[in-house]
């Protein structure tokens, strides 16, 4: 990490890959990739708007706190979030039922894969493959370059089977979880009903078998509404618990462990040795910081989501952008910005999503330093290729450029 902060300050970093929703598994949203700015326009692709698996909440709390606002706790598939690798993006369709492939550079389509359900949740893109699940209750492992089925697996067996649900035919064990792929090891949930039973698995990465030890598949019965993105750290797995606060597992045999108190909803984050989860709580917007076997740390009320580097946690609220003292937890700086729904690292910029626009600040500083009006609320944010890309709730996918002197160096730095 030293080594790279030199580089960062000494030159551009090269273009880099953001494989899966968040950047890593740990769901950092940090990328070393820096952009120059201003930005500008490079493509746009307008796919058909997402269909949400849930309603938001009611506006307010009318029973246990009258009149506080409700944050959405089900706010995972409001967009196509992306993967970017090798100069192709990849996002699932929850109206298609695709899994789907552009060209970076143009926004052309390259490919698009049918599922029998709706894709939530972002593709994973390792080795020449994309990882996706369905809520028609399976996961399909595709060839990257040209979409050709290289397994699927359905942890209900034989057992699953599809209904109508909000215009879409549905499998009671549908994946709503990503694939997480690490070591040669592929980890996902199916199922979101505790009463039909819900399945955590481990299968090989590269065919879909269970062939050893370290490949697993442990159903629970009445326990857990698992829907979200799930992360990895060397022994545990970290999964949202839907409307409820997160769980985590043994990464070498499925076990639940436990289960966190605190905020509740499908955001997570790792950093370090702590666990971040929300965005909602009894009384309004909470992001709960844990430690990693389950103790609670400390709260961020109003928050909506942060990003932590070594020495700064970056949080999001409504109407405030703030940077803390990553020990202390003092404020360093604190802005109003009224983009509350994404937030990522790029280097030394931040980028937020907000309502029909996408902002940069510096990150020392906190002042805004270069903005754009997109189509509907920007749910979604990567940077890879030396490009932004911003999914909104309208099924807009745009891509930002540098310079074309910018991308010129960069590319010289190979």
């Amino acid at each position: 990490m030293c080594v790279f902060s030199v580089a960062l300050l000494t030159c551009s970093v090269p273009a880099l890959d953001w494989p899966t929703y968040q950047h890593d598994f740990q769901r950092s949203g940090l990328t070393l990739e820096s952009l120059e700015l201003p930005l500008t326009p490079s493509w746009t692709y307008q796919a058909k708007a997402p269909a949400p698996a849930w309603t938001d909440p009611p506006k307010a709390d009318y029973y246990a706190a009258p009149g506080t606002p409700l944050k959405p706790r089900l706010a995972f598939d409001r967009a196509h979030h992306v993967a970017v690798v090798g100069g192709r993006l990849y996002f699932g369709s929850s109206v298609e039922h695709t899994v789907n492939c552009l060209n970076a550079e143009t926004g052309a389509t390259n490919w698009s894969f049918f599922t029998d359900g709706p894709v939530r949740m972002t593709p994973t893109v390792q080795d020449g493959k994309v990882y996706a699940g369905s809520d028609d209750g399976t996961v399909y492992c595709l060839n990257a370059t040209n979409a050709s089925l290289v397994w699927k697996y359905t942890p209900s067996g034989t057992t699953n089977y599809l209904i109508a649900n909000n215009g879409n035919f549905v499998s009671p064990y549908a994946i709503r979880s990503s694939v997480a792929v690490d070591q040669g090891i592929a980890y996902f949930t199916s199922g979101f009903f505790p009463h039909e039973g819900v399945y955590l698995c481990a299968v090989d990465a590269a065919t879909g078998a269970r062939t050893t030890a370290s490949h697993w598949q442990r159903r629970f019965d009445g326990s857990a509404a698992l829907q979200g993105y799930i992360l990895l750290t060397a022994t545990r797995i970290f999964m949202p618990g839907s409307r409820s606060t997160p769980f985590y597992f043994d990464r070498a045999t499925g076990s639940m462990l436990g289960q966190y108190t605190g905020a509740m909803g499908t955001y997570a984050l790792l950093a370090g040795n702590s666990f971040f989860f929300g965005p909602a709580a009894r009384g309004g917007g909470q992001v709960t910081e844990g430690g990693l076997v389950g103790d609670t740390i400390a709260s961020y009320d109003s928050g909506n989501a942060l990003v932590v580097t070594a020495t700064r946690s970056y949080l999001l609220g409504d109407t405030t952008l703030s940077a803390l003292d990553r020990s202390t937890r003092a404020t360093i700086w604190s802005k109003g910005a009224s983009y509350p729904y994404t937030l990522i690292l790029a280097g030394t910029t931040l980028f937020a999503g907000g309502e029909n626009e996408v902002a940069a600040f510096d990150s020392a500083t906190g002042n805004k330093t270069w903005s754009r009006v997109v189509n509907g609320r920007a749910y979604g944010l990567a940077v890879a290729n030396g490009c932004l890309f911003v999914s909104t709730d309208t099924g807009y996918i745009y891509s930002f450029a540098q310079s074309q002197s910018a991308r010129q160096s960069m590319w010289m730095l190979y």
